[in-house]
Formats: C-alpha cells, structure tokens, sequence
C-alpha cells in the first residue's frame, strides 16, 4: 500500500486531524500480523512523523483565489503585457519569445487557464499570460501552494514564483527570488525549486534542486506544488513529499535573514523559450495551457513576527550599518539593530549641520530595521545620518551622486 497516496487522499491542515484521518483510512487488519508486525511498525512511524511535522505549524487560510469567477479578478491580480521592454528588461531577462497578453488567461469551470499559443503579436511568434498580486496580495512568511496541470514540450517554461515587493536590498537577486515551481517542457516529469539571492546581478547567486514524479507526466494531471516559508528557512513540497529544505542564502544588501525577511508577491506565467528551456522546435506543439485550481496562502496562526519570536535572529547589541548603496542615487536604504525594544530617533544633516529631515522619531521593537532615504529633492553632497536611542548614539557619512 503507498502511504503517500492515501495522505495525498486526505488533505487536511489540522495535524491531529489528519493523523486520525489516514489512519482510519488503513485497514490496519492487513498489516497487523504477527509476520508482518515490522511493516505495521514501519507505517505508523511514518504516520507519528507526518503528524508530529504538521504540528510544528498553525497553518490559517489568510488569501485565496479558486477561480470561481467568469474572469480573472482584478482586485487580486495584475497583468504584465508585453515583452519586458516596458518594465526596463527586454526578453524578461532571459531572451524569451512571447508577448503576455491579458487574453491568454481565461477562467472555465473554476479553473485558471493560461494559453501560450504560437500566433504573430506585436512583432513576436508567440503569447502567453504573466500575472501576478504586487500590491493586491503581499506577504513575509507562510505556506504558499498552487493545484495545477502543468504545459509540456521542448521550449516550454512555465513558473509559480514570487518576487519581493519593495526591493529593499537592492536590485534583483539581492532582494531575493522564490521560484516554488518551474518546470522547462523537455523535462515533463520534473519541478524545480530554486533560491535566488546575493548580490545584483551580474553578482548573483542561486541555489536549489528538483523533485522527479515517479510516473507519468505533471502534464497527466494535477499536482500540489508548496513552499513553507518561515524566518531562516524554506521547505519545498510537491504532492505533500517534502523534497527540499534551505537555510543558507545571503544578500549583499543586508545581514541573515535577509533578503527574505521582507513582503514577496506571487507570480504566474508561461513563458516560451529563453535561456534555460531553449526555443520550441518541430516537436513542440501548440497551443499549451497550464491550468491551475487554486492559489492558496496560509500562515502561522500562533506566530508573531520573527523580531519578536525568534531569538537566533534577534541583534545581539546595538548597531547603525552603512547605507546601502552608498553612493546613492536619489535613494538608499538604513538599517540599524536593535536589540531591545527603544525609542529611536534618526536625522539626517547636511554638512553645514543643519537638518535635512527626521526619518524616526518614535519608540520600536527589538530586531533589525529598514529604513528607505529619498534624496529626489537634495543635491549632490555628503549627509550625516545621526540614530539616537536611550542606549546608544551612532553617525555615518553617506554620499548622494545626482
């Protein structure tokens, strides 16, 4: 009997439930006898781990979308059209083929259906649909899961990722990138899950691997594809198998745990060629759809923010970091630890020393803290940035090239 498949059948988000569940779902008579006692023993060690690992977390539907409407819903959701050359990065960085198109993505019988096609638009061969929740669904931290029938074919890319929402770091990857779920179609049989994060590129670092399905294709049918996402560490699933875990990233923008300590957004797409999958050949054939059931965000109903629950993360003493980056033009990012809940106050003066602006004038928890500078209304020079605290006084120079 596979064990996976009957806790495949019993979805539930409560552990003690789920644990009751599949057991009843056993027919225990089976397995208890006398000559088989090891495999009993060896099944119910499994279930004991599964039960005791959903424990771990409180996991609350915070956001949903099951795709029970006629169309996409625009309170949730935002297209991106075209080929990248709006958004500053022509082929989406990765010299991809398709023009996104609003009118790939349909909704029938509750499901999203994103369509690449190989037709003539805008000067490309291809269309597809990019969308995603920037500024309609931004999160940091919880258990993020898409139901969904994946595409197939050499050229073939489609992905359930997430991107941050403020950048606060810097430029991509050293804010960070979440890939939850790609698959490159000449590898029908295989997801990837991959970390992205360091510096801006082109000093960029990624990290991850792949979950293979036993049988078939993830084109046969649909597929559960998760990431549990907490303060230091990520874990990947497909189908509830548990096939990844990472701790172990770094940003040139800011100490562990950054850059994922902050709001990400979901993204998905279907993009057609480009680096990594290569260009649809004679044996590529179209049109192809991922659909998808559902989108769903859970999160720690007994956690609080990692500041204040977590002290592996929490500032061993005192500190005002450099700006970043520095020179900066027009804005920068401040950090500062604090190890203790304060009262903070942050100023920025100009060399003369006269004050420019009070960024923080106000009492604030223990832990690490951001805090973004515009110098859009400032000339080129050298600014003090001043952090007073009950317990500490620091300043550092930092210079604005406009």
């Amino acid at each position: 009997m596979d064990v996976k498949k009957i806790i495949a059948k019993h979805p539930c988000k409560n552990a003690s439930n789920c644990f009751i569940r599949c057991v009843v779902s056993i027919r225990w008579r089976i397995f208890y006898k006398s000559s088989d006692e090891k495999n009993f023993m060896r099944l119910l060690t499994i279930l004991l781990c599964f039960a005791a690992s959903a424990a771990a977390q409180n996991w609350k539907l915070v956001w949903s979308d099951e795709f029970n409407g006629p169309h996409v819903d625009s309170t949730k959701w935002e297209f991106q059209i075209g080929d990248g050359t709006a958004y500053g990065i022509p082929g989406w960085g990765n010299n991809e083929l398709q023009w996104y198109r609003q009118e790939n993505a349909t909704i029938a019988n509750g499901i999203l259906i994103i369509t690449a096609k190989r037709e003539t638009f805008a000067g490309r061969n291809y269309t597809s649909t990019r969308m995603r929740t920037l500024n309609k669904g931004d999160w940091k931290f919880g258990r993020i899961e898409m139901r969904a029938k994946l595409p197939f074919g050499q050229g073939l890319w489609p992905a359930f990722w997430m991107l941050p929402t403020d950048n606060v770091y810097g430029g991509w990857a050293a804010s960070g990138e979440i890939d939850i779920m790609e698959l490159v179609g000449h590898q029908p049989n295989r997801s990837y899950g991959t970390l992205h994060y360091g510096g801006a590129w082109p000093n960029n670092k990624s990290s991850g691997t792949s979950y293979t399905l036993p049988t078939k294709k993830f084109s046969d049918d649909f597929h559960l594809f998760a990431i549990e996402w907490q303060a230091g560490e990520m874990r990947w699933h497909v189908d509830d198998v548990h096939y990844q875990t990472q701790r172990s990233w770094w940003s040139a923008g800011g100490p562990f745990p950054a850059p994922f300590d902050q709001r990400f957004h979901i993204l998905l797409n279907v993009a057609v060629g480009g680096n990594w999958p290569g260009d649809p050949d004679a044996s590529t054939t179209f049109p192809q759809t991922m659909q998808v059931d559902y989108v769903r965000l859970y999160q720690d109903a007994g956690a609080t923010a990692v500041e204040e629950r977590d002290s592996r993360f929490l500032p061993k003493e005192f500190a005002l970091h450099q700006n970043y980056p520095n020179p900066f033009n027009p804005t920068t990012i401040i950090r500062y630890d604090l190890p203790q809940p304060d009262s903070v106050l942050l100023e920025i003066y100009d060399m003369s020393g006269q004050k420019v602006q009070t960024l923080i004038n106000q009492s604030q928890r223990a832990g690490r803290h951001l805090i973004p500078f515009d110098g859009r209304a400032l000339s080129s020079s050298v600014y003090i940035c001043k952090m007073r605290t009950t317990h500490f006084r620091q300043a550092f120079k930092m210079v604005l090239l406009r």
